[in-house]
């Protein structure tokens, strides 16, 4: 019954999708079924030094190593951080790496032993051997297993100067009058704490961003507004004051621009912050608690206002199109971004494929491919290469097999600039949702100077439209139930047209 079961859905994905069954010619460099890595960081072109995170059978933490690898997988050197019973027992956060103005690599961590909780310092050398700095500062006021608040609560940044600033919710300013409060911490090179701040009267119960302000020597943090669902941008000095605020940050509201699924980075080298997000989007039919939709947006160095926005793949979940480390910058400023997509295809299996956009440093879509096999992913980093293209750590599952693992993929600048290879990766350059379908067909892609036909099932075409935009949707109500063929042709005002992808829609 199973086995009849995955053959029809595999059928149906062909048929309804049509796309190409390619999940083999994905470039997998590494494929583990009890590690991952994380936080990766390339010091040089071609080599990158990343957080692993080993587990045994029963999915606890073995151990954390540092592993220096190749971008073709292979790995160097490694050195061990953390036993597995000394991270399962008494650490309660750990940063990704960051890279010090005089480049070298640093992270972060904090360890809770009776109740006390004090932050440490890991400097990292280039043959990964380490030292660790205990900052100046302990407290029994830092994450309560019994409170909302979690790791992903806390945040720092590492400034020009070598300052570095932590912050995290108080326990003990859980719901007082309504609101809450964040604590900001800063520490000087050798981990003296030199300054100490407790903002209050605001919500902040869902996750809160800590990122470098425009001078890199103080910080900003975007929260949740008290009583609205709007989030504000506070913009600290190297003081610890407050110099701006930006409030309604345009397209970031709560619940609908949900914070808790974004992932916000600021790129050092032009001082914009890029945020990868979900908002939900009810016009796109279904229901509108569950619809949601991948949006990328750029906001300037001195205002944090959002000067540009664009969307991703449609999803059908609240699981987090925005993720941990899902933003990555090339030595040209480019842009990458990964996301998840959730049943694209209305299809139970077709949950958690991937997504990856590459824009200009204005957010102009270069490329922009997706990834739909029979296999589901949680992308849990990425990393843009130097010279263009990124990697991608995912944990993947067959939800027919049950076989779960963890891959490290490359996804090369060519793959993304270019058709013929984006095809032959196993990837597709535009796709149509929902599927099946009612009164609106749309089609989503990233190509540039290209048109969409749809035709009947007697090869007859009902529809053709030049593509301006990264979203094309088309009115179907007067079309009767049934199976189309839509084609994406590119090249349209040169005169050299090619067809880059195709696929059928069902109107039910």
């Amino acid at each position: 019954m199973k086995t009849t079961r995955i053959y029809i859905l595999l059928a149906l994905l062909m048929i309804v999708g049509g796309l190409n069954m390619q999940a083999q010619e994905l470039n997998e460099i590494l494929y583990s079924p009890d590690s991952w890595v994380s936080s990766m960081v390339f010091e040089d072109v071609h080599t990158f030094v990343a957080k692993k995170t080993v587990v045994d059978l029963n999915w606890n933490v073995a151990e954390i190593q540092f592993v220096k690898m190749t971008d073709e997988g292979e790995e160097l050197a490694s050195q061990q951080l953390f036993s597995g019973e000394e991270y399962n027992i008494e650490v309660v956060w750990i940063s990704p790496l960051q890279r010090l103005s005089n480049g070298n690599l640093v992270l972060f961590y904090a360890k809770r032993v009776a109740d006390i909780a004090t932050f440490y310092r890991v400097d990292l050398n280039d043959d990964l051997s380490f030292s660790i700095i205990q900052l100046d500062w302990e407290t029994d006021d830092y994450y309560d297993s019994d409170r909302t608040f979690y790791p992903y609560n806390t945040g720092v940044v590492v400034n020009k100067d070598g300052n570095v600033i932590i912050t995290y919710p108080p326990h003990s300013q859980y719901h007082i009058n309504g609101t809450e409060a964040m604590q900001f911490l800063k520490f000087d090179a050798e981990g003296h704490l030199v300054g100490q701040r407790l903002m209050e009267g605001f919500r902040g119960q869902d996750r809160h961003h800590t990122l470098p302000a425009p001078d890199s020597l103080g910080c900003r943090i975007i929260l949740r507004n008290n009583g609205s669902p709007k989030l504000d941008c506070h913009t600290l000095d190297a003081d610890l004051n407050t110099i701006a605020v930006k409030e309604n940050v345009e397209e970031m509201s709560w619940p609908y621009q949900c914070c808790r699924f974004a992932y916000l980075k600021t790129n050092p080298a032009n001082g914009k912050t890029y945020s990868n997000n979900t908002i939900n989007y009810p016009a796109y039919g279904g229901n509108p608690a569950i619809v949601e939709d991948i949006m990328m947006s750029v906001f300037d160095a001195e205002n944090f206002r959002q000067t540009n926005y664009t969307w991703g793949l449609t999803t059908q979940s609240h699981d987090g199109a925005g993720i941990l480390q899902s933003i990555g910058f090339d030595n040209d400023n480019n842009v990458y971004m990964v996301g998840q997509m959730d049943n694209v295809m209305a299809n139970e299996f077709l949950n958690r494929n991937l997504y990856i956009a590459y824009l200009d440093e204005n957010l102009n879509k270069l490329g922009e491919i997706y990834h739909v096999d029979d296999y589901a992913y949680m992308v849990k980093s990425m990393a843009a290469c130097p010279e263009g293209g990124c990697l991608i750590s995912c944990h993947k599952s067959d939800e027919v097999t049950l076989e779960t693992g963890n891959c490290l993929i490359k996804i090369s600048k060519e793959t993304l600039v270019g058709i013929e290879e984006a095809h032959n990766a196993g990837f597709v350059v535009a796709v149509v949702y929902p599927n099946p379908g009612k009164d609106v067909l749309n089609i989503r892609t990233g190509l540039k100077d290209a048109r969409v036909e749809v035709y009947d099932m007697n090869g007859r075409m009902i529809y053709r439209q030049e593509i301006t935009e990264n979203d094309t949707a088309i009115n179907a109500t007067n079309w009767t139930n049934g199976t189309y063929v839509w084609k994406v042709f590119v090249g349209t005002s040169t005169g050299s047209v090619t067809e880059a992808e195709s696929g059928k829609w069902i109107k039910e």
